[in-house]
């Protein structure tokens, strides 16, 4: 198993990146969701609960994006508005329709960017489970 310097998570066996408690339960994966309307963030929120029981789901306002990302430091931020910080920081992040276009931005967790013209959950979980 590989050990995350920076997080301390395990990251099971072979180096999958996938964080596990060597049983291939994942553990410890944090997401942020942060993006404009409520509903929209509900909705995610409890969608990736039921689907990724092993992931930590934490669902803020967009005005405290920046305070909860550097309190809980996830691997995963999904919002309308990024900040310098998370673009820096952030292992990965997805930026639903900025300023209302049609369109999604992500970053993955080997830094590449891509611009999604529609991006449906399917992607989302994607991106996830390269964590």
């Amino acid at each position: 198993m590989q050990v995350d310097r920076a997080s301390g998570r395990d990251h099971g066996p072979s180096g999958s990146g996938i964080p596990s408690d060597g049983r291939g339960k994942a553990t410890g994966v944090r997401v942020l969701i942060a993006n404009e309307q409520s509903i929209y963030r509900e909705v995610i929120s409890s969608a990736l609960e039921v689907l990724r029981p092993g992931v930590e789901v934490f669902t803020v306002e967009p005005d405290d994006l920046e305070q909860e990302f550097l309190r809980l430091l996830p691997d995963l931020v999904v919002c309308s508005h990024t900040t310098k910080r998370v673009e820096i920081a952030a292992p990965a992040w997805v930026r639903l329709y900025p300023d209302g276009a049609s369109y999604a931005l992500v970053r993955d967790p080997e830094g590449s960017r891509r611009t999604f013209s529609r991006i449906g959950f399917d992607n989302l979980l994607s991106i996830l489970d390269g964590i």
